[in-house]
């Protein structure tokens, strides 16, 4: 009689613990989003910054900024149907939706839209979510692998910032381990898989197999880049959506009068990956601007350009990037 009780109470509270759990991890963002905000505005003459903003040229340069919106979740779809293994029961156009989607969850809480895009596959074309979700983290080494690379390029031409030396130093290093961890699930995959078995040795037969399924599971999301010619391509559409921010970046420097070339709107693109990477507000409020304030403000433009230049970007690449998200989410399609 009293046994059922706990298990009746256990999805409550599990349920409750995952509510405290998302409560906690948007205050800490909101915390360190403020924190970040206070520290690039302090000591910025905002009229300044309202007056760039007043007098920026809003025409062909906006417009080239959300050209570039439009080009990353194109060109992040493209990529991720690939990495998916161009199935036939998925198409590009039809990715769009769970990427936007997924976009938006992370602008709103940081690193969830991946599980929410995975969601919404698996419902949708019944890919298992482990598949899916290798998927994406295959996506993420080759998303750092991209930016490394663009910044060694940046780098070449104008001095990399003191303070983005050690987290791309960090970032180098992660994505040699993954990289490492990726060649060998793919051309030793029987011995890898053997070797991640020995982990739950330890768990019930039950358990083992629900393990194991899991397992296989995930090295099928890897299977696609077994096809030699998949590595070198994934690489270049990385590169591709990438730029586009960079491009994206550059145009929000003509926008506000500010001269950000290319290989300073990469750093800045660089700058934001590192700050991204820790908790943030909605919208990265106060991350972008931190990020964009350390890679120019070293260069000589000012803080109130540097300040203005954010809130372009966050104007016309954050916020339509979180409308396109919000507007799949609410025009999805219904299910029968």
């Amino acid at each position: 009689m009293h046994s059922r009780v706990p298990e009746t109470q256990a999805p409550a509270d599990r349920s409750r613990s995952a509510l405290i759990r998302r409560i906690a991890a948007a205050g800490i963002g909101i915390a360190a989003g403020a924190a970040f905000l206070y520290a690039a505005l302090r000591g910025v003459d905002m009229a300044a910054v309202g007056q760039i903003l007043a007098h920026g040229n809003w025409g062909v340069p906006a417009i080239a900024v959300l050209c570039g919106v439009g080009l990353f979740i194109g060109f992040k779809s493209r990529r991720w149907r690939m990495l998916l293994g161009d199935a036939e029961t998925t198409t590009t156009r039809e990715l769009l939706r769970p990427v936007a989607i997924g976009l938006l969850f992370n602008a709103l809480l940081a690193h969830t839209g991946e599980i929410a895009r995975s969601i919404i596959v698996n419902r949708k074309y019944g890919l298992p979510i482990p598949t899916v979700l290798i998927s994406i983290a295959v996506e993420r080494l080759f998303d750092v692998l991209a930016v490394l690379a663009l910044a060694t390029i940046a780098g070449a031409v104008t001095p990399v910032p003191s303070a983005l030396a050690p987290p791309l130093r960090v970032l180098a290093t992660l994505a040699c381990a993954a990289g490492l961890l990726l060649a060998a699930c793919l051309w030793q995959p029987r011995r890898a898989l053997s070797i991640l078995k020995l982990s739950t040795r330890w768990l019930p037969d039950r358990g083992q197999a629900w393990v194991d399924r899991q397992f296989h599971h995930a090295f099928d999301g890897i299977e696609p880049l077994r096809a030699s010619h998949r590595l070198p391509v994934a690489f270049l559409w990385s590169l591709i959506q990438w730029g586009a921010i960079a491009w994206s970046i550059a145009w929000c420097g003509r926008v506000a009068g500010q001269p950000i070339g290319p290989a300073l709107a990469v750093l800045v693109m660089v700058g934001m990956v590192v700050v991204f990477m820790l908790p943030n507000a909605p919208a990265y409020l106060g991350a972008t601007q931190i990020a964009f304030l350390a890679v120019l403000a070293p260069v000589g433009i000012s803080r109130a350009g540097a300040i203005a230049c954010s809130a372009v970007y966050l104007l016309l690449f954050i916020v339509p990037t979180m409308a396109a998200g919000a507007f799949a989410l609410v025009g999805r399609p219904k299910t029968t």
